[in-house]
């Protein structure tokens, strides 16, 4: 439950909501593979590159217009789409979404030049921010008692596919060109959003707020809220840490010791699944437990991550640990932060989940840019220094957390 007035005003702006009525496990099931299908759209341009530049007759470093718009179409479609989750019924939304995802998708697909696949990449990460809108809808129609189990399996799904687009894309790409990589992720995403369409239950109706107050109350959200701040700092320090050495990681794997081609860096994201493969159990245990214990946990080892990222300089073991550390740490994380604000706001979870992805995402990349400045500075021991300090940060700021549960104890059941 919500403790500012904020939150009661919130609660007011929700009328008619019946109790969530019982759902079976193959509702999330979809779910989580629709968001898996949809988050996939916005990484598609990274393994597609050279394709890009061979199939429209330009540079690579041109073709890489086509992610940047993407990744900008993506946090805007955060921003000002997702917060229509308090105050609109999901099935048009999401049937909104999906339609012009696919349609997008298509137009991408028979780009004749880079302006309009780049345009086109802009709104397909704008429109296809479907996951965004899933999460808390599936934590909303979770039983309290699982709630986070929920939440870490369509996470689970989100990562699958974050990952999987970078690989399966690469081979379609290879195989069938760049154009049937977007006429393939079209389908998908048709299809999966369409099962999860028939197997959503039925709303009652909402009476919303005008949208432009929707947007007004974003910040007001974060500022009137202590448990929200707690987690966009908390798991913004530590996916901070992971995207500063993430981000550089392939130019240590491309240069001596190691010397690796740029496909066979590439590989070390499958090492990304740790993470997905650690949700369930992380889920289970927040359900229990709460989720001070994860994120203290998720911490601890993002800091030892950055000892064996320092030690992975040379040795190919301790590098393979790190990666494997910081993906769990980052996954369990973010399952146990959102699980913690879904459950402090339960009027405004998408609105919640807005401010947080908006503070993830910037936390992000200032890290990946102060990384990469750190590397041209002071090599790789430097990028590690930043992700170690990056999580001691967020070890710093677990007291407040802490302190405001304690004084909460059962709110957020």
């Amino acid at each position: 439950m919500s403790h500012s007035d904020t939150a009661s005003a919130q609660a007011k702006a929700v009328v008619g909501r019946p109790a969530a009525p019982p759902v079976r496990p193959l509702l999330f099931l979809v779910m989580a593979i629709c968001s898996g299908a949809t988050v996939a759209n916005v990484y598609l341009a990274q393994p597609l590159l050279e394709l890009f530049a061979r199939g429209l007759g330009i540079s690579s470093a041109s073709a890489g217009t086509v992610v940047t718009c993407a990744q900008f179409g993506y946090a805007g479609g955060i921003l000002f789409l997702v917060p229509l989750g308090d105050v609109r019924r999901r099935r048009p939304l999401l049937s909104a979404m999906i339609a012009a995802t696919t349609v997008l998708l298509l137009l991408a697909a028979a780009a004749p030049g880079l302006s309009v696949l780049a345009a086109a990449a802009a709104l397909i990460g704008g429109v296809t921010v479907i996951p965004q809108v899933l999460v808390p809808l599936a934590s909303e129609l979770a039983p309290p008692e699982r709630r986070a189990s929920v939440v870490g399996n369509v996470q689970i799904g989100l990562m699958t596919g974050i990952i999987g687009s970078r690989v399966i894309g690469g081979l379609v790409g290879e195989a069938l060109g760049w154009r049937a990589v977007y006429v393939l992720a079209a389908a998908l995403t048709a299809l999966t959003g369409l099962v999860t369409l028939l197997l959503l239950p039925k709303e009652g109706p909402r009476t919303g707020m005008p949208y432009g107050q929707l947007l007004a109350s974003l910040p007001r959200l974060l500022r009137q809220e202590p448990a929200l701040r707690h987690s966009c700092v908390l798991h913004g320090t530590l996916f901070g840490a992971y995207s500063a050495t993430w981000t550089t990681l392939v130019l240590v794997l491309t240069q001596e010791p190691y010397g690796y081609s740029s496909a066979t860096a590439g590989l070390f994201g499958l090492l990304g699944l740790s993470g997905a493969f650690a949700a369930p159990w992380a889920g289970r245990f927040i359900d229990r437990r709460g989720p001070g214990p994860i994120i203290t946990a998720a911490l601890v080892l993002a800091l030892v991550s950055a000892g064996a990222y320092a030690l992975g300089g040379s040795t190919l073991a301790f590098m393979i640990a790190a990666v494997l550390l910081v993906n769990v740490a980052v996954q369990w994380s973010q399952i146990a932060n959102q699980a913690r604000i879904f459950s402090y706001l339960p009027e405004a979870r998408s609105r919640a989940n807005t401010v947080y992805m908006v503070a993830v995402f910037l936390s992000g990349a200032i890290a990946a840019a102060l990384a990469s400045a750190c590397y041209g500075s002071y090599g790789w021991s430097g990028v590690c220094a930043v992700q170690a300090l990056l999580a001691l940060g967020g070890l710093l700021a677990l007291p407040a957390m802490r302190r405001y549960d304690l004084r909460h104890a059962g709110a957020t059941a």
